[in-house]
């Protein structure tokens, strides 16, 4: 899993106080990748093609096609023939920036100037790499990661999340216990994990869960009365009907890539709490989410103890998927990447800012070349929108090259 340095990392997961100047930090935060480059075989068939706009020929123009990948370099070295076809965006799937050496652009996770004024100055050889800030918009299919009707909200709190120490659940389990005795209340609380948890058989995890599990025992003595486990959810299906019945999605992490649980709960209409350092030195001065959309707490069990409770307590003042769909979501997404591309604005006719999901002539290119609109292309009518699998990208994407050339 990834590559570099990642011990260099660990001393951010569970602290919100590093005592470093802020440029050594940026090196911190860049030691590590979960990009799959060449030497990483056995990480092949995780090997994500995500197309946000396929490749056009209409009306005498072409239009290349735009997509991101956590192994960028890999794909080029693979399908030398892709960059003539395509653009393509690393993806880090972390807080760092992506290591890629062949990518057209980065995703950066936020706007914040002052990383990337440092990442220009002392990586000269990379500086001309186009730096897109996703953390407003992103690839989530909001009309299937969206409330479920006839749901009653029946949670308390829902936590998506690892036993890992990444996602500092001993503090969670210590609010648990500090809103227990405080408020006289026991919170319905749901540890969706992505762990074969089985508390009969916890000696089949791996040794870091297990010592994470341990942590949480240590603090509620029995656990299991105040959370429930629930592992291996599949996505679409049952992950938005437990975001639905949430009144509270919590996220416990200080440092990460682009939570997804964060996005994926707003969709769902279900305000979050996380805490104030998530995030922070990868962020500057860019919002954690959308005014209106939560609350964000200390990083201390009993401030987000009370902050749990003045979440509860105020529900009805929160409009989650309102204040995320008008900064996030996939069309936002599509016109912010494309946006970025000079490619784009100077060839598509009529071509505005923030606008390109609107474009009339880009949806009729994309009918002409592919029989469908631009909407079902984007939300998934395609089956070749999103692969995974090197050898199934292969497959496709010589196929692809081919009709284009």
């Amino acid at each position: 899993m990834g590559i570099g340095n990642y011990q260099r990392q660990k001393s951010y997961f569970n602290t919100d106080q590093i005592y470093k100047p802020l440029e050594e930090i940026y090196v911190d935060l860049d030691s590590w990748t979960n990009e799959i480059f060449e030497p990483e075989s056995e990480r092949y068939e995780n090997v994500n093609f995500s197309i946000i706009l396929p490749p056009l020929m209409y009306e005498d123009k072409f239009i290349k096609g735009l997509y991101f990948s956590e192994s960028v370099d890999l794909l080029n070295k693979v399908l030398p023939q892709l960059s003539d076809t395509f653009f393509s965006i690393a993806d880090s799937r972390w807080c760092s920036y992506p290591w890629s050496n062949t990518a057209d652009a980065y995703f950066t996770l936020y706007d914040n100037p002052s990383r990337e004024t440092w990442f220009r100055k002392i990586d000269p050889q990379r500086a001309n790499k186009i730096l897109i800030p996703a953390s407003h918009s992103d690839f989530i299919h909001e009309y299937l990661i969206a409330p479920q009707p006839f749901t009653v909200k029946d949670i308390d709190v829902l936590c998506v999340s690892r036993l890992s120490p990444v996602n500092n659940l001993p503090i969670i389990a210590e609010a648990l216990k500090i809103y227990k005795k405080k408020y006289n209340k026991l919170l319905k609380t749901i540890f969706i994990v992505e762990d074969d948890f089985d508390p009969n058989s916890i000696h089949k995890l791996s040794s870091e869960a297990q010592l994470e599990w341990q942590k949480v025992k240590n603090i509620l003595v029995n656990p299991l009365d105040y959370i429930q486990i629930i592992s291996q959810v599949d996505y679409y299906q049952e992950r938005p009907l437990y975001y639905s019945r949430s009144k509270i999605c919590l996220i416990g992490s200080l440092l990460d890539g682009k939570n997804s649980s964060l996005a994926e709960a707003m969709s769902c209409n279900t305000p979050v709490i996380c805490f104030q350092a998530f995030n922070q030195y990868a962020r500057g001065q860019a919002q954690i989410f959308p005014q209106g959309s939560g609350l964000l707490s200390e990083f201390d069990a009993e401030f987000l103890a009370d902050t749990l409770h003045t979440a509860l307590d105020n529900l009805t003042t929160f409009k989650p998927r309102l204040n995320y769909l008008k900064y996030q979501g996939r069309k936002q997404f599509f016109n912010t990447c494309l946006d970025y591309f000079s490619h784009y604005s100077s060839t598509i006719p009529d071509y505005e800012q923030g606008q390109a999901y609107h474009n009339l002539w880009l949806d009729l290119a994309i009918q002409h070349n592919y029989q469908i609109s631009l909407h079902d292309f984007l939300y998934g009518r395609s089956p070749r929108s999103q692969i995974q699998g090197l050898v199934n990208i292969y497959k496709t994407i010589n196929q692809w090259i081919k009709i284009q050339s």
